[in-house]
């Protein structure tokens, strides 16, 4: 053999064998549990010095080539608190993409996750201290670096929980005992949870039982458009405000503190529809909203929150605009295009409720009422109306509205369809100022009500102490105190029976409503009144007097015991 063909065939050899030697190095790295726990060992040193806080990965499996398994990976932050754990982490990669700085992960799946975001006394999120934005300073980059580039295609959560504590003040104006008030009843709530905390008190909302579905995500922030989400599909159980999502679709975009959703369709248990707008937070302010929402499949159960003594049954179609106000306390849920049927009624058009302030805002009303049952007025009151009204309202409410203990009515065009009494009801129109705040105990405040007809039948049935006069009244008043109570101005009063000569009052007063007896302190002036026709209306004994007449007329008293 020559000399030249032993020395090829000996570099030959040593090649061969050096190559046999890396490969079992590497095997001896990346297959077995020692070369394994040196792997993590290594990946937790090097992440623990990009972050501010601590890391720990489970044990790793897969060919850690094309893919890998990790049994579960915990992060918690520099006070030892949890920020963020999983279960089983499987991922793919494509090794080539590794030697170009980028990190491309398909085929992502992460189960059993849990995130805790926490805003501390001087609102600063927790995740800030965990993921300082420039954690070693320096002379800037002008090559892109690890953690530049990272994407997921086809990633799936199969189970997230997340907690969103965030810092919460009663409002500023308050100041002792309403404040300590505010307060009391915020902790005591049932429908939202609020905490006692070191500094102050926080606001805990729970995003459960999440499953997310990402066709494609860019998890890194150096794009100028931010974080981007491709979400295939994403269910989720929200605390406040209690929704229940199902199937949602559609692309997300988180850019600082600002999410963007393009949601194009989504469902709750009973209701469906599509969702575009956005959400931001900072300067250590709430949460603050400018989302629009358009349903054609709407069920009340769905929407009951928003209104303590909402309906749970029926539903119908509407758009939804949820919009934060200047006090970012006060979110308005802006509702048109409405067509909604529940409790015998039917109504249509828009509305607005404000949530938040200290007494809760109804404004910008413009209903139609095809029609409304008092059974829906009853279920609003959450308790039994006073009086024994029951039949339906139809007609047309236009109302600039607001806080519901000072609700001001544009115009008000109502048809009232006895139905204790049959035939009988009202027809007339109104506006002015009431305090709804309790809608059993109507208060009016300077409310002009235009009467075209009230059959009087209606009143006698509602309180037996009314007086048993027959027919109807026609005219014009102005209401003050409540329902129950009322003083009238500006009154001009027809009372029309059958083909007899009406009688005309003009005046003021005061008329109560009692369990069994009317008290009455009215001046009026006839205008004129008679006496035939009085004496055939009246059912309640004889009247021997005829004629009329026209003057002052100052009544004190109840109908057993009246003054004249």
């Amino acid at each position: 053999m020559s000399r030249r063909r032993f020395v090829v065939l000996v570099s030959a050899a040593m090649l061969i064998a050096l190559a046999a030697v890396l490969v079992l190095a590497v095997a001896l790295v990346t297959q077995t549990p020692w070369g394994r726990d040196r792997i993590r060992a290594f990946a937790e040193s090097r992440i623990r010095d990009a972050i501010g806080g601590t890391i720990h990965v489970g044990r790793i499996s897969g060919s850690l080539f094309t893919n890998l398994v990790i049994d579960s990976v915990e992060i918690r932050g520099p006070d030892d608190s949890l920020f963020a754990a999983t279960g089983r982490l499987e991922v793919h990669f494509d090794p080539r993409n590794l030697l170009e700085q980028r990190l491309i992960l398909s085929g992502l799946r992460v189960a059993n996750a849990s995130l805790h975001l926490r805003q501390d006394s001087t609102g600063r999120f927790n995740f800030r201290d965990i993921f300082p934005s420039n954690p070693n300073p320096g002379p800037p980059r002008t090559t892109p670096g690890w953690g530049d580039y990272i994407v997921v295609d086809e990633g799936i959560v199969e189970r997230l929980d997340l907690v969103l504590r965030t810092r919460w003040n009663p409002p500023g104006e308050l100041r002792g005992p309403a404040r300590d008030s505010t307060i009391r009843h915020a902790l005591a709530r049932s429908d939202k949870e609020f905490h006692r905390v070191p500094g102050g008190y926080e606001q805990v909302r729970r995003f459960s039982n999440v499953r997310l579905e990402l066709t494609r995500g860019r998890l890194d922030d150096k794009d100028a458009q931010g974080r981007t989400f491709d979400v295939r599909r994403i269910d989720v159980d929200i605390s406040d405000p209690p929704f229940a999502f199902r199937g949602a679709r559609g692309n997300l975009r988180l850019l600082g503190d600002s999410l963007w959703a393009d949601v194009a369709d989504f469902r709750l248990p009973g209701s469906r529809g599509s969702m575009e707008g956005k959400v931001w937070w900072g300067n250590d302010l709430p949460a603050r909203f400018d989302l629009r929402v358009e349903s054609d499949t709407v069920s009340l159960a769905d929407i009951r929150w928003v209104y303590p003594t909402l309906p749970g049954e029926g539903g119908g179609r509407m758009k939804l605009a949820i919009r934060s106000q200047p006090d970012p306390r006060v979110v308005d849920y802006v509702i048109t295009d409405m067509d909604v049927r529940t409790t015998a009624s039917r109504l249509r058009g828009d509305m607005t409720f404000g949530i938040g302030a200290p007494v809760t805002i109804l404004k910008d009303v413009d209903l139609v009422a095809e029609p409304l049952d008092f059974r829906l007025i009853e279920t609003l009151s959450g308790e039994p109306l006073p009086l024994p009204w029951r039949g339906t309202l139809s007609g047309r409410v236009v109302a600039a509205g607001g806080p519901l203990d000072r609700f001001v009515v544009d115009s008000a065009d109502i048809v009232f369809t006895d139905a204790n009494v049959p035939g009988a009801g009202a027809a007339g129109r109104a506006r002015g100022t009431l305090d709804i705040s309790e809608p059993a105990l109507a208060v009016f405040h300077g409310l002009a009500l235009d009467l075209d007809r009230l059959d009087l039948r209606t009143l006698q049935f509602l309180n037996p102490a009314f007086p048993r006069l027959n027919g109807t009244i026609a005219g014009r008043a102005t209401l003050d105190s409540s329902w129950l109570d009322v003083r009238f101005h500006d009154a001009d009063l027809t009372h029309r029976y059958g083909d007899t000569p009406p009688t005309r009052m003009t005046g003021a007063g005061r008329v109560t409503f009692g369990e069994s007896v009317t008290t009455y302190d009215v001046a009026l002036n006839a205008q004129p009144l008679s006496f035939v026709t009085l004496a055939r209306a009246y059912a309640g004994g004889r009247i021997p007097l005829r004629g009329e007449y026209q003057g002052p007329l100052r009544l004190q008293g109840t109908t057993a015991d009246l003054a004249l």
